[in-house]
C-alpha cells in the first residue's frame, strides 16, 4: 500500500470515528475533536465539510450535530411551546426564588423571560441580554429597575453576546442567576447549541451567588452542542414534572434541589 492510499484510508477511519462519536454524543464541538484526534482545526473543519456534503452530519456553530437533529430554534418559535408548563415553572420560580430588595439576573430563555409577569417584588433589580425579556421587564419600570448588557444581538434568540456582553456581566455581582438550557442528559448535563450564549451565561454564572435552572419536561433526555456548566454549581432545579428515578438519584448526587412547579 503506497503512502497516498494509506492516507487516504486514515482520513475516512477519522471521518467515521466522527460519525460515531456524534451517534453516541447526539453533538460535537470542534476543539474537543482537535484535541482527539491531534490535529489542527483546518483539518476537522475540512472533515465536518465532507460529511455535511455526504449529508451525514449537520455544521453548527463550533461543531456539528447529526443530520436530521433539530437546529436551534427560533425565540418566536420557542415561545408557544409548552406554554402553560413554562408559565407554571416561572410562577413557582417568583414565588419561592424572588425576594424584596435583591438583584437578579434573568436569562433569555422564554420559560425565564415568563417570570416577568409574576415579580411584585418590591425595590427589585433585574439584569437580563435578552431583548424579549427587556420588552416585558419595560411594563414594569419604574417598579423594577431595569439593567441590560451591550453587544451582538443575535437574531435565532434575540440575545445580546459577544466579549462586550460577556464583561458586562463579569463586573456585576447580583444574587440569584435564572438559566434554562435547550436541553439536558444524563450523560452531558445541560447544553446549548451556540457557544456564544453558552459563554454568556457562564459569565452571568460566574457574578451570582445561587442557581436556579428552569426547564419543562421536553428538555430532558435532548442533547445539545455543548454543556454550560457542572450540574454541581446549580442550586435549583424547578420542572413540571415528575422526574424518573435515575435522574432525581443523579441530582441528588450532585447537591441540586428539586422542585416541581404544582
Amino acid at each position: 500500500m503506497d503512502k497516498t492510499t494509506r492516507h487516504a484510508l486514515l482520513v475516512e477511519q477519522r471521518r467515521q470515528e466522527i460519525v460515531d462519536l456524534l451517534q453516541a454524543k447526539g453533538s460535537v464541538n470542534t476543539e474537543d475533536l482537535c484535541e482527539y484526534f491531534k490535529v489542527s482545526q483546518m483539518t476537522i473543519w475540512r472533515d465536518l465539510k465532507v460529511l455535511e456534503d455526504r449529508e451525514m452530519i449537520k455544521r453548527v456553530h463550533g461543531g456539528a450535530l447529526l443530520a436530521g437533529q433539530m437546529d436551534e430554534p427560533v425565540y418566536t418559535r420557542k415561545q408557544s411551546v409548552n406554554r402553560a408548563a413554562k408559565e407554571r415553572i416561572a410562577r413557582y420560580a417568583c414565588q419561592h426564588y424572588v425576594h424584596d430588595n435583591q438583584i437578579i439576573i434573568m436569562e433569555a430563555g422564554t420559560t425565564v423571560m415568563a417570570m416577568c409577569r409574576y415579580l411584585t417584588q418590591r425595590n427589585l433589580t433585574v439584569i437580563t441580554n435578552g431583548l424579549g425579556t427587556l420588552n416585558e421587564l419595560s411594563q414594569r419600570v419604574p417598579q423594577v429597575q431595569v439593567l441590560s448588557c451591550g453587544g451582538m444581538l443575535r437574531d435565532v434568540g434575540l440575545t445580546f453576546v459577544g466579549p462586550q456582553a460577556e464583561q458586562f456581566f463579569h463586573n456585576v455581582r447580583a444574587h440569584t442567576l435564572f438559566l434554562s438550557a435547550t436541553g439536558i442528559t444524563l450523560a452531558d448535563g445541560i447544553c446549548d447549541p451556540n457557544l456564544l450564549e453558552i459563554q454568556i451565561k457562564q459569565s452571568m454564572a460566574a457574578s451570582v451567588q445561587q442557581i436556579v435552572l428552569l426547564l419543562d419536561r421536553f428538555k430532558f433526555g435532548v442533547h445539545s452542542l455543548k454543556n454550560i456548566l457542572p450540574m454541581h454549581k446549580i442550586d435549583v432545579l424547578i420542572t413540571d414534572e415528575t422526574l424518573p428515578d435515575d435522574y432525581r438519584a443523579w441530582l441528588e448526587r450532585e447537591g441540586v434541589t428539586l422542585k416541581i412547579a404544582p
